[in-house]
């Protein structure tokens, strides 16, 4: 008997012959899914019947992988997506025998579809006429429409609702755990719903979340989420989106991001903290805020000597506002902009502690960007020389910054 037999047995059930029967001269393409006309049509209109075939059954196997998020292929694919007391993929409520019987007749409809039509064309020379195309691609199209009409276990949607979830637990190990839900194929699709939902989640649940997931991607998937990332950054006006990214993703995952939408940000940053003065009086920031986020991406900066530049300008300004800006916030990361304490940054220290300005002596024995023994001599010795004077008196609210 003829490998199609059986599903054109099925099909004079679903479509009984007449002036329309596909035998008949008919429009394929007013018959499938849209989608599914696509990816046969090339070798359908070539009049390669039997690969036109196969491009329905690809078609429908990376249905089922979207739909139920498993991998695989063939009976496993279909059994996992299917089957079970908890199919991923349900056809119907399952709650009568009847539904029950729908679930467990589709599921072995399509295993025996695949191995009566799709593997011997896959393993042998099959030439199908047109004829046979056209009933068995008619047929895919009816499980296309079944299967994309069904609910998946899985539903974008609402584990969205749990990301955002007022009571989400910011802890490593609540986020691994909503992870491990995600099917592989939805993974990516996931990452980006919840990056473009951020504002409505408090960062440090989405920085758990992303820090759970991002490993657990792909090399593609991660490159693409770097682009979308990269594609904001080369146009974000507020300085909340530029938090936002910072404080969620890793540093070292700052290369990664496009290089124009990278120099960007620098820039940014370093005319915050060019704008930055700390009042000693009132203990408020007065400018500068965006800056501080500096330090968990300056390791990886392209700008590290504009950013150096800006900070010894505020070093040697004499405003003592500015001064406490970088002695409160910078000084502690400033060793990340280089190897060794630059020349001029070593002649403006040195010029504060010869000054007596205790603020530059506190910062090299607290927080020494660079060890003692690789300071310029003068520095050195004006430091092991320093008398305190005292300090003077200094006087735009921002407390948006990261501590």
């Amino acid at each position: 008997m003829h490998h199609c037999s059986q599903v054109v047995a099925l099909l004079e059930c679903l479509e009984p012959r007449g002036p329309f029967y596909l035998g008949a001269s008919v429009n394929l393409e007013t018959k499938l899914p849209v989608e599914l006309w696509r990816a046969v049509r090339m070798n359908y209109e070539k009049r390669n019947f039997t690969g036109s075939i196969l491009d329905g059954f690809y078609f429908l196997s990376d249905l089922l992988r979207t739909k139920s998020g498993v991998e695989g292929d063939g009976a496993t694919l279909i059994g996992q997506a299917l089957g079970g007391a908890t199919p991923k993929i349900k056809l119907n409520r399952l709650q009568s025998e009847s539904e029950l019987n729908v679930q467990r007749g589709m599921e072995q409809l399509l295993r025996g579809f695949y191995q009566a039509i799709r593997n011997p064309r896959s393993h042998e020379k099959i030439n199908d006429s047109e004829v046979d195309a056209q009933d068995l691609l008619v047929f895919i199209g009816y499980l296309v429409r079944n299967i994309d009409q069904a609910k998946s276990q899985f539903s974008r949607d609402d584990f969205l609702k749990r990301v955002i979830d007022p009571d989400f637990v910011p802890q490593a190990r609540y986020a691994k755990l909503l992870v491990d839900q995600i099917p592989v194929g939805q993974r990516l699709e996931v990452f980006l719903d919840a990056y473009r939902a951020k504002e409505q989640s408090a960062p440090d649940r989405l920085i758990h979340f992303f820090s759970a997931l991002l490993p657990e991607l792909s090399e593609a998937d991660r490159k693409q989420v770097c682009d979308v990332i990269s594609e904001e950054l080369r146009i974000a006006e507020d300085d909340a989106t530029i938090r936002f990214n910072i404080g969620c993703f890793e540093g070292k995952m700052w290369v990664n991001f496009d290089e124009a939408a990278r120099l960007r940000v620098e820039n940014r940053l370093i005319r915050s903290v060019r704008d930055g003065r700390w009042d000693t009086n009132t203990e408020k920031l007065r400018g500068g805020a965006l800056g501080t986020w500096s330090q968990d991406i300056v390791p990886y900066f392209s700008l590290k000597k504009e950013m150096l530049g800006a900070i010894t300008a505020k070093l040697a300004s004499r405003d003592s506002e500015q001064i406490d800006y970088v002695m409160k916030y910078v000084f502690s990361w400033v060793s990340d902009l280089a190897e060794a304490m630059p020349p001029a940054l070593g002649f403006v220290l040195k010029d504060g502690l010869n000054a007596g300005d205790e603020r530059f002596w506190e910062a090299l024995t607290f927080w020494p960007p660079w060890p003692a023994d690789t300071w310029p001599s003068g520095v050195l010795k004006a430091f092991n020389d320093f008398k305190a004077v005292e300090k003077p008196a200094s006087s735009f609210d921002d407390d948006d910054i990261p501590f």
